[in-house]
């Protein structure tokens, strides 16, 4: 039987040559998550992992988180507007007023994106 030729390097790590082995063809992708892929990492990690072992074996780990911090982001600020539009900014000179009210919205949208977005990582 001929044996399969696996051209492995074996790069040297304190003192000890570790085969550079990688489960998938994809690498990993090493651009940084924000606050929501994070967050959805972490619920995966703790409360599914079977399920973020196979992401992490397939490669698509990182993809997915990104997927999940983009539609995030994407979802609270389309809330945030439509919620602007159904409660408009009070008509104030105050400023401090209306940040507080922006700020108000934001907040309710972040909230409602987390629960139904984030904690549920796809």
């Amino acid at each position: 039987m001929k044996k399969p030729n696996l051209n492995l390097s074996y790069p040297e790590q304190t003192g000890m040559l570790i085969p550079n082995i990688q489960f998938s063809n994809h690498t990993e992708d090493d651009r940084p998550l924000g606050r929501y892929g994070r967050m959805a990492l972490t619920y995966l990690r703790d409360n599914h992992p079977d399920r973020y072992m196979i992401l992490k074996m397939d490669g698509m780990l990182m993809e997915t988180m990104h997927q999940v911090q983009q539609e995030a982001t994407e979802r609270i600020e389309r809330l945030t507007h439509q919620m602007l539009i159904d409660n408009p900014m009070p008509v104030t000179d105050d400023i401090l007023e209306r940040t507080r009210h922006l700020n108000d919205l934001k907040l309710m949208a972040k909230e409602s994106v987390l629960q139904a977005f984030v904690l549920v990582a796809r």
